[in-house]
């Protein structure tokens, strides 16, 4: 099958936007069979700033949620310039305002991670509330002009589902895999009871990520006998009471698209026996499925569409969102105590051979969308 895919960077170059997802989601469909090709659309042009500040000025304040404004979507809609006619499918993968307008017979699958009704006062905050409404009014059309909705997690399915009325039986998850190639994966888990407890926070927003949290659940972890470790990844500019702290390394931003910053990102993987991230909000953290690649141990929080990546007692805990850096410790304490990290280490491997892989995605896709086999 020939796939046009809509996106607004390159998605046979750039593994950083949407944390690579992009890239990979373009990569899973041609593993599946299909040829795709990329249609660009114009984002940031002339048009858009001036639609933009049209929108800002409507809302009394610059540029609010314009990406999700019925000007947004007719302006970059318009752009594009491609004949649809000329693909078997439409991919379009988080870019609601883009599916909202689209007029075409050919089907259309739009692939995304959250709903507007999920993301305020979530991820978003202050929002006036004509732009919360126009924001539901044109994620509204995107769903209902989609002839499959796909979605990472159950979190967002079932909001498209109770929020929208989307078609059950057209509305699918298909969790995210990891956004780090094969070659670089190593899964090599191993973890004795008495080592030192290597254990990995990795995010780019420290207080939505919960970074305090962990930083005071690993200290607990020193105070109790369990020598352990905290490497922070995705942080530049760390808060001034973590750089005192002796347990912490902090390998700052890594970017996936130079190649010698992704390598030294899989070692770190390679390095540490347990992924720490008390995440305060979460869609559906690609992260979880990295550590699932190198069969590692994930403790988070229950919270958003994390519930898809980490299975309490199969490949980690989630924890309530009102725990603190001491319960966080008392269960990784009880896994160490009990000599569980090995097992939930095999647990979150089988999830990613099973699941949380972007192969299975491909061939699901195929199932689902085609109803064939690769």
């Amino acid at each position: 099958m020939k796939i046009g895919y809509i996106s607004p960077t390159n998605p046979f170059t750039d593994k950083k936007t949407w944390s690579g997802t992009y890239y990979n989601t373009r990569k899973a469909l041609e593993h599946a069979g299909h040829e795709v090709e990329w249609i660009r659309y114009d984002i940031n042009g002339l048009r858009d700033v001036i639609g933009s500040h049209l929108y800002g000025f409507y809302n009394n304040r610059r540029k609010v949620l314009y990406s999700h404004s019925r000007i947004a979507s007719r302006l970059r809609t318009n752009s594009i310039k491609t004949n649809f006619s000329n693909y078997d499918l439409i991919f379009v993968p988080g870019q609601s305002e883009i599916v909202a307008a689209l007029r075409t017979n050919v089907p259309i699958v739009y692939y995304s991670d959250a709903t507007v009704p999920l993301m305020v006062n979530y991820y978003w905050f202050n929002l006036p509330e004509k732009a919360i409404i126009e924001a539901k009014i044109v994620e509204r059309r995107a769903i209902l002009n989609s002839t499959y909705c796909l979605f990472a997690s159950e979190w967002a399915a079932n909001s498209a589902i109770r929020d929208y009325g989307a078609d059950f039986e057209r509305t699918k998850v298909f969790p995210f895999g990891a956004n780090i190639d094969n070659h670089y994966i190593k899964s090599t888990f191993s973890y004795r009871r008495g080592e030192v407890l290597k254990i990995l926070f990795s995010g780019v927003e420290w207080n939505r990520k919960g970074g305090k949290i962990a930083v005071d659940a690993v200290e607990n972890l020193n105070r109790r006998g369990i020598k352990s470790e905290l490497t922070l990844c995705g942080i530049n500019n760390l808060p001034s009471y973590v750089n005192s702290k002796s347990f912490i390394h902090n390998v700052g931003f890594l970017n996936k698209n130079n190649k010698n910053e992704l390598k030294e990102y899989s070692k770190i993987w390679e390095g540490n026996n347990l992924l720490l991230v008390p995440t305060r909000a979460e869609c559906a953290g690609i992260v979880f499925s990295e550590a699932a690649a190198y069969g590692i141990p994930i403790v988070s929080t229950d919270t958003g569409g994390v519930s898809t990546y980490v299975l309490n007692g199969v490949n980690g805990q989630r924890l309530p969102l009102k725990a603190n850096g001491s319960e966080y410790a008392d269960v990784i304490e009880n896994w160490v105590q009990t000599d569980q990290l090995n097992l939930l280490g095999k647990g979150s491997r089988n999830l990613y051979e099973t699941q949380n892989n972007w192969e299975t995605w491909g061939k699901r896709f195929n199932r689902v969308i085609f109803g064939k086999e690769n």
